[in-house]
């Protein structure tokens, strides 16, 4: 996922500024570790895989309304 792409998933899901958005961001533009995302912005993994989960089922729906 590119950095804009990750913007407007963000902005779409109404993602809160914080280490979650930051660490999930890490993850899926970085492509590092949940584990090590966690640790580098100072929050518990269970708190980027829940931000993850959230960003999953946005993309799901997202691909859903745009009919593919």
């Amino acid at each position: 996922m590119t950095a804009q792409q990750f913007s407007a998933l963000a902005e779409l899901l109404r993602m809160r500024e914080g280490a979650s958005k930051a660490a999930a961001r890490l993850v899926l533009v970085d492509g590092i570790t949940p584990a090590e995302a966690a640790r580098q912005v100072g929050t518990t993994p269970q708190a980027v895989n829940s931000a993850l989960r959230s960003c999953e089922r946005g993309l799901a729906l997202a691909r859903i309304a745009a009919g593919l």
